[in-house]
């Protein structure tokens, strides 16, 4: 059964993470793993060094996304927002403190923001914590420009309107039980994108500090051949 084509992700890009995202990307130039998919969080004081960095990325081939706005959740909505806060998202899943029409006005803020920074208008959104919340499906690719939305289990493409099931590798893992239950999901999701053909790898900025950095650095140094998001949709 061949090896699975992945499709890799760095989270988080916000002016406080850059020093800690740039050493992941410099891991995976290394090792030739390209292109990347950087979701960027647009909500914060950016430096005009940070923002070329960025340009330089676009410029290598790398595609950026929408990540959210500020990466950090409001007040606690519901039971369902106070509960997914606990035990998954740790408040970064801002989505889940909003409405409809509070999340499709952020994602347009979201997306209005690089032209404004001489940055291409990103085609690709990732809620914070993979989150989408209380916004109806129709308006995605309508009211929202985006074209294509990541959520846990894959990609919605709104030009299509087709979702694609792909299984998903993480590290991000502060304690012991989260790396146990990761790891656990990484073995099982491996085995499924071998059947499926294809391999999302996300990796955030202090993946490789975390319990599970070993894992991560063990990953990458693996010879793969590498998609893009819009691509495998």
């Amino acid at each position: 059964m061949p090896d699975p084509v992945w499709l890799v992700s760095v989270h988080d890009l916000m002016p406080a993470k850059m020093p800690a995202v740039e050493r992941v990307v410099d891991l995976l130039d290394e090792h030739n793993i390209a292109p990347l998919t950087l979701l960027v969080v647009p909500g914060h004081d950016w430096t005009a060094r940070q923002l070329d960095w960025l340009r330089s990325r676009v410029a290598r081939g790398d595609a950026l996304a929408g990540h959210g706005w500020a990466h950090q959740a409001g007040a606690v909505r519901n039971l369902y927002d106070r509960l997914h806060r606990q035990v998954f998202s740790r408040g970064v899943a801002e989505h889940l403190a909003l409405d409809g029409t509070a999340i499709a006005e952020l994602m347009c803020r979201c997306h209005d923001w690089f032209p404004a920074h001489d940055l291409p208008l990103p085609e690709i959104y990732v809620p914070p914590a993979w989150a989408m919340g209380d916004i109806a499906r129709e308006k995605l690719g309508t009211e929202v420009p985006f074209r294509l939305y990541e959520t846990l289990s894959g990609f919605y493409d709104a030009e299509q309107r087709k979702h694609t099931r792909i299984p998903l590798l993480g590290f991000e893992a502060d304690t012991g039980f989260r790396a146990l239950s990761v790891r656990l999901s990484n073995t099982a999701n491996q085995w499924l994108g071998r059947l499926t053909g294809q391999l999302r790898v996300a990796i955030h900025p202090d993946d490789l500090e975390l319990k599970l950095g070993d894992d991560l650095r063990r990953l990458v140094a693996t010879p793969a051949s590498c998609g893009a998001y819009l691509q495998a949709a």
